[in-house]
């Protein structure tokens, strides 16, 4: 007994051309058939009516050769016809398995030269849209994995060099020294725990308990905790009423969503310079509310701000180390807006820095 990969021995282009093969050799026989029948009956008539019979008769047997004439011209062009059709249908159908086996094999730069607007041209449109998709994603995995080598090297080699420098006596293992041991651990802990909320995030994975959100009771408790700081770094932080409807509501989780805003928050207080002022506000839309965040300057360049949430992005690196950025807070706010069916979306402020809006739905009552 054959194997099931041995049974499927015919091609599609053979299929086709077996296809269009019957369906003109049965018009031709059905043609046939008919002229045939007409033929039958005028001799029929003709021969009642004829004085000679044997003239009569040859008469039929001279039409029916050249009915078969005919039929035969008909069915080699018939052939001809389904061959040319079948082999112009499999062209584009064999360029499609070759960029298939390319793609399966990890070629992602394979393409499809896309000819026409039939279903055929919008497949292999379909095709290589898939193929530059799967191209981005390959790159950014790279990328991701270069970019997590090269954040968990810092701490480690800070992490070695102290170790190895307590081994050998060179240091004094006083609290200085711990303390320093203790920040590069810290470092690589916060790191560690982010690059676990972004896995669990691509996986759906982050746990969510959905209710009814108190917008302005939101925005004062995940505040609160960063007057004092603020303060410290000769910052102001204010909370901007707007909006006349004082019962804001949106369905969420509100430890999800006090963790998006306490990185915002996090993220001015890093960058903005002193002295400075930031702006949190709840605006209504008519269909959702937005959460403006304003700091003043410094600002972020018009062509880096598309890629604030994207992964490890900074965008002066040097001064992201220095503050301990990895460049994961953003994207974590990302993902959580996503999660409850939100935008965020950077832009320049009035202030003279960032503005970040958070947009969400509004709760059904």
């Amino acid at each position: 007994m054959l194997s099931a990969p041995e049974q499927v021995k015919i091609s599609i282009g053979h299929k086709i051309f077996a296809s269009l093969f019957l369906t003109c050799t049965v018009l031709v026989l059905v043609m046939l058939t008919g002229l045939r029948l007409s033929l039958g009956r005028g001799f029929e008539e003709y021969r009642a009516r004829a004085d000679n019979p044997e003239a009569a008769q040859e008469f039929l047997r001279s039409q029916m050769r050249t009915s078969a004439f005919i039929g035969t011209i008909a069915l080699a062009l018939s052939t001809l016809t389904a061959a040319a059709l079948s082999s112009h249908l499999r062209r584009p159908i064999s360029r499609l398995l070759r960029g298939t086996e390319k793609l399966a094999g990890g070629d992602y730069q394979t393409r499809i030269q896309v000819a026409g607007g039939d279903e055929l041209g919008q497949l292999a449109q379909r095709f290589n849209h898939l193929a530059q998709t799967l191209e981005r994603g390959n790159e950014s995995r790279k990328q991701w994995i270069a970019d997590v080598s090269h954040e968990l090297r810092t701490p480690l080699a800070v992490l070695r060099a102290e170790v190895e420098s307590l081994q050998d006596g060179v240091r004094p293992a006083n609290a200085e020294a711990f303390d320093l041991l203790h920040g590069q651990v810290m470092t690589l802990t916060a790191l560690t725990e982010d690059l676990f909320q972004l896995a669990r995030a691509d996986l759906g994975q982050l746990n969510y308990k959905m209710g009814q959100v108190e917008l302005w009771k939101l925005l004062r408790d995940a505040s609160e905790p960063f007057q004092s700081r603020y303060a410290r770094a000769g910052l102001e932080l204010c909370i901007v009423h707007e909006s006349a409807r004082l019962q804001a509501q949106v369905w969420g989780d509100p430890d999800r969503l006090r963790q998006l805003l306490s990185n915002l928050l996090e993220n001015s207080l890093r960058y903005t310079e002193a002295p400075g002022r930031v702006e949190l506000r709840c605006q209504d839309t008519g269909t959702h509310w937005r959460i403006r965040l304003d700091d003043s300057a410094p600002a972020v360049p018009e062509e880096m701000r598309e890629k604030l949430f994207d992964r490890f992005f900074r965008v002066e690196s040097s001064r992201s180390k220095k503050l301990g950025g990895a460049g994961l807070g953003l994207s974590i706010c990302s993902a959580i807006a996503q999660a409850h069916s939100g935008q965020l979306q950077a832009g320049p402020s009035p202030l003279g820095g960032l503005r970040i809006d958070l947009t969400l739905p509004m709760a059904k009552r």
